[in-house]
C-alpha cells in the first residue's frame, strides 16, 4: 500500500473508533482536522510515505494513538508528530504536548524543564521548592560546558511545588537504550536538547497526582517509548543491574518473567561491548539458580502444606522475598491452596 490516496482511505476508516476514543476523552479533538494533519505529515517526505506504505498498521495504530490520548497533530501547535522510526509509523509527543496533557488531565497546573550545565550555579532544594539555578541563557553552550543534568519544576493543582532532577549519568543511560541511537541517528542526534527534556519530563510525570484523566498522561509515556525505539524503561533498567550486581537470582528470574520477550531481549543486550558476553552468561546462570531454588521452594511448601506444617510454611515465607512468596502462592491448586488460606500465612 504506496499510493497515498489509499493511506489517507486507511487513516480516514479509523474514524468510528478515533470518535470513539475521543468521546471518552470528552470531543477533545476534530476528526476531519486531524485527518488533514496527518495527510500533511505523510506526504512531507518520502521516506514517511514509503514507511507508511509497508507498515500500514503502524500508521492506523499511530492515528487510534492521537485521539486516545487526546493529542492534535496540528503543526502550529508542535504537540505532536507522525514519525517513521524502525520500520513503521510512531506517535511521537514533543514535551510542550506532555505537558499540555498533564495539566488537561488536571495532574498539574504548569511545568517547566530545564537542563544544568557545568558552569551554571544550582543549589537543589528539595523535590518540594524550586531549586536555584543561576546560569547566562544567552552564552553558547561551549562557554557553559557539558550538560551536567536536568530539572522539571511542575506546579500541583493544591498549589505546592513538585520538582524532579535528573543526572546527565542517567538521562544518557536512557538514551543510550534508543535504537536510533544505537545506529548513531535519530532525534538524540539531531535534537539531543529537547530529547533530555523530555527524558526528564518523563521522569517527572511519574510523580504527578492520579487525576481521573490520568490514563491519557500514561497512554502518552507508552507512546514516547514506543517512538523512541525505547524497549525498557531507565526504571526497568536500573532494576535489572540492580539484581544482576547483587547476585539475586530468585529476584532477578523473576523479575524478567514479568516482562515481555521484546524487553527481556533488550535487557540481555544492554550491555556495553566488551562486557557483553560475559554478562549476558552472568544473567543466564543467575536465572537458572533462581528457578533451581524456587521449584525446590515450591517442592518443600507442597510437603509442609500435605503435612500440615504451619511453621514450617511460615519459617519458609519469611526467608523469600514478597514477589518469591506471589509466585508460590499463585502456583497452588485445590486443596493446597485451601490449606494455605485456612493457615493465613499469605494474602
Amino acid at each position: 500500500m504506496s499510493n497515498p490516496k489509499e493511506l489517507i482511505e486507511l487513516v480516514r476508516a479509523q474514524e468510528p473508533r478515533f470518535r470513539a476514543l475521543d468521546l471518552a476523552n470528552g470531543k477533545i479533538l476534530d476528526f476531519e482536522q486531524e485527518c488533514l494533519f496527518a495527510r500533511q505529515q505523510l506526504l512531507k517526505n518520502n521516506f514517511t510515505l514509503e514507511t507508511a506504505g509497508r507498515n500500514p498498521n503502524s500508521l492506523q495504530a499511530a492515528i487510534l494513538n492521537v485521539s486516545a490520548i487526546g493529542i492534535s497533530l496540528n503543526p502550529a501547535l508542535a504537540h505532536s508528530y507522525l514519525v517513521p522510526r524502525d520500520g513503521a509509523i510512531c506517535l511521537d509527543i514533543s514535551f510542550r504536548g506532555l505537558v499540555k496533557i498533564a495539566t488537561d488531565s488536571g495532574a498539574i497546573r504548569w511545568a517547566k524543564v530545564e537542563l544544568v550545565y557545568a558552569t551554571d550555579s544550582f543549589e537543589w532544594c528539595g523535590p518540594a521548592s524550586a531549586p536555584i539555578h543561576k546560569a547566562n541563557p544567552f552564552a553558547p553552550k561551549e562557554e557553559r560546558g557539558e550538560m551536567i543534568g536536568g530539572y522539571c519544576i511542575a506546579k500541583l493543582p493544591d498549589g505546592d511545588i513538585m520538582t524532579e532532577v535528573m543526572s546527565a549519568e542517567d538521562i544518557y543511560k536512557v538514551r543510550d537504550t534508543s535504537k536510533a541511537w544505537q545506529k548513531k541517528g535519530g532525534p538524540w542526534k539531531d535534537w539531543p536538547d529537547e530529547m533530555a527534556k523530555k527524558t526528564v519530563m518523563k521522569r517527572a510525570a511519574k510523580s504527578w497526582p492520579q487525576t481521573p484523566n490520568r490514563q491519557r498522561l500514561d497512554t502518552a509515556v507508552e507512546a514516547l517509548h514506543e517512538a523512541e525505539g525505547t524497549a525498557y524503561t531507565i526504571d526497568e533498567h536500573i532494576e535489572f543491574m540492580r539484581l544482576l550486581q547483587s547476585g539475586d537470582g530468585i529476584g532477578l528470574a523473576l523479575f524478567l518473567a514479568s516482562k515481555s520477550e521484546t524487553v527481556q531481549s533488550a535487557l540481555h543486550n544492554s550491555f556495553t561491548k566488551g562486557e557483553m558476553s560475559s554478562n549476558k552468561q552472568r544473567v543466564r546462570d543467575l536465572c537458572a539458580q533462581g528457578w533451581s531454588a524456587l521449584n525446590e521452594c515450591a517442592t518443600n511448601l507442597a510437603a509442609c502444606l500435605d503435612m500440615g506444617d504451619d511453621f514450617g510454611v511460615r519459617e519458609m515465607f519469611d526467608d523469600l522475598p514478597s514477589e518469591a512468596i506471589t509466585w508460590l502462592c499463585d502456583g497452588l491448586t485445590g486443596e493446597r491452596a485451601h490449606k494455605l488460606k485456612e493457615m493465613g500465612v499469605a494474602a
